[in-house]
């Protein structure tokens, strides 16, 4: 079966084992060396057009506990922007305030609007984002001025399916994987470059 050029060199390193006939040593490296340019290539990235920030906790392999407690769990923040479908994602040690605004310093553009919920870690924000607008989960997940962030809260979706496809993920690496995971979702084909394929 034919792949696309986004997700050939995305496979898993037993599937490159079987499709190129080398080890699963070799495979697992070649693997490892994509995650790097990945992570590599999106440290690069800039988002325009209005932005949503949030958090999640991938829980990891066995692990069901809830909440922030990061004992079983790893924190990612992530960035994306509707209509250009474009996420970035990081691993972070913690969620505060100097973590976060560099992250977003380093991705988003000053002039754009951020959406955000009301983590603490997001209250000064405005001072570097004058456009940044939070929606209050405890009063519900759309603010009256149409802030949310229900597209990120979505690809969080994404990203904790495709980590279930791995059978193991080492806490060294799980930053690469994440990496991968969001650019696979970036790269996801729309029906009409699929069409485009088949022809």
């Amino acid at each position: 079966m034919n792949k696309t050029p986004s997700m050939a060199y995305l496979s898993s390193a037993t599937d490159l084992t079987k499709e190129l006939g080398v080890t699963y040593k070799t495979a697992w490296r070649m693997d490892h060396e994509i995650r790097n340019r990945i992570a590599k290539q999106e440290s690069q990235l800039i988002i325009n057009g209005i932005p949503q920030m949030d958090e999640m906790y991938l829980s990891h392999m066995g692990s069901k506990k809830q909440g922030r407690s990061l004992l079983n769990k790893t924190l990612i923040v992530g960035i994306y922007e509707k209509t250009t479908n474009n996420l970035i994602v990081k691993v972070l040690k913690k969620a505060d305030k100097k973590n976060l605004l560099k992250f977003a310093l380093q991705h988003i553009s000053v002039s754009c609007p951020l959406f955000t919920d009301s983590w603490k870690g997001y209250q000064s924000f405005k001072t570097s984002y004058p456009k940044h607008e939070t929606v209050n989960h405890q009063f519900g997940y759309v603010s009256s001025n149409g802030v949310n962030t229900n597209q990120i809260e979505s690809v969080w979706k994404h990203l904790r399916k495709t980590f279930r496809t791995h059978v193991r993920v080492s806490k060294e690496n799980i930053h690469l994987y994440v990496k991968e995971s969001a650019y696979k979702f970036n790269k996801l084909l729309t029906f009409e470059t699929l069409m485009l394929c088949l022809l």
